[in-house]
């Protein structure tokens, strides 16, 4: 049954996109399955997350990173919050060569730290423990 919905899923992907043309784009950091994507030409920022499966709970979408492949290697933030919110309207439009980086949220960056630091705090003890035996 599975092998099955994922041949669908192909079979729909590809008579979806046939006949358009497609750029090629990179989707980076915190989303479910990072990678290049072949995308069509009308492509936006938030559409190019959604091709790489969406964000993850660890992304800041505060801060989305977009370097534009055409315009001499130029980046730009986004808040694409405000265009899933409806605050702000139109995504920018994705050029071949694009490369979008969504990062990961202060507070995951937080909790890893504390996370790492507990870890080398019993690793610690645990080495003073036998030492002072």
């Amino acid at each position: 049954m599975t092998i099955i919905f994922c041949l669908l899923v192909i079979l729909n992907a590809q008579m979806r996109f046939q006949g358009e043309v497609l750029i090629s784009i990179q989707v980076w950091g915190e989303v479910r399955s990072p990678g290049i994507y072949q995308v069509p030409t009308t492509t936006n920022l938030v559409e190019a997350i959604s091709f790489a499966g969406g964000p993850t709970s660890r992304s800041d979408l505060g801060r989305v990173k977009l370097v534009k492949a055409i315009k001499g290697k130029k980046m730009m933030f986004y808040d694409v919050n405000a265009y899933i919110n409806g605050e702000k309207r139109n995504p920018p439009i994705l050029d071949s060569g694009d490369l979008v980086y969504i990062p990961q949220s202060f507070t995951s960056r937080v909790v890893d730290f504390v996370r790492f630091a507990g870890i080398v705090a019993a690793i610690t003890f645990t080495i003073y423990r036998i030492t002072a035996e």
